[in-house]
């Protein structure tokens, strides 16, 4: 498998940085795993790679002809060799297991909500366990697509089967 650093580099004025630096987060975070701000990992294609990238671009143009001055973009696509993977690969790890422990805590979170539920009142947190099911799913692709097993992502399935369990338990 074939691993690329994708790098964004984007500068705006500080009264826009936040809301336009989420937006180009939100475009690019659904096709690799993102270290840090503006730095992904990922196993797509080049061209699939390529075409989100440009996406982004085309966004930081349209606000550039709203009015937005002394924006600048840039982007690097760094196709990584298994050595150069190796040695960021334990960022890689170190990542899964803050995104496992930061998911841990919103599970602990809504089990507590679900267990202090009487009948189908458990209805309400439906949407929030569905948000919780998406997240470990995605935390789940990384860790096989990565090749990373460590012992809080083993932890995080116990704690994901324990709330479906409740969940399903109180909803009947």
């Amino acid at each position: 498998m074939t691993f690329h650093l994708v790098l964004v580099y984007v500068s705006v004025p500080e009264e826009y940085e936040d809301e336009i630096l989420e937006e180009v987060e939100r475009q690019i975070d659904d096709i690799g795993l993102r270290i840090t701000r503006g730095v992904l990992v990922t196993w797509r294609g080049r061209e699939e790679i390529e075409r989100r990238v440009l996406r982004v671009k085309d966004t930081i143009i349209r606000r550039l002809e709203e009015g937005f001055e002394g924006v600048e973009f840039l982007y690097s696509i760094i196709e990584l060799s298994e050595e150069q993977y190796k040695n960021i690969r334990n960022l890689i790890a170190k990542k899964l297991e803050i995104l496992c422990n930061s998911l841990i805590g919103k599970i602990e979170k809504l089990l507590e909500n679900v267990k202090s539920c009487k009948g189908r009142e458990v209805r309400r947190y439906r949407k929030n366990l569905q948000e919780i099911e998406e997240s470990f799913k995605k935390i789940a692709e990384f860790h096989k697509v990565f090749d990373i097993r460590h012992s809080i992502f083993d932890r995080l399935n116990r704690y994901m089967s324990e709330l479906r369990a409740e969940f399903y338990r109180r909803l009947k």
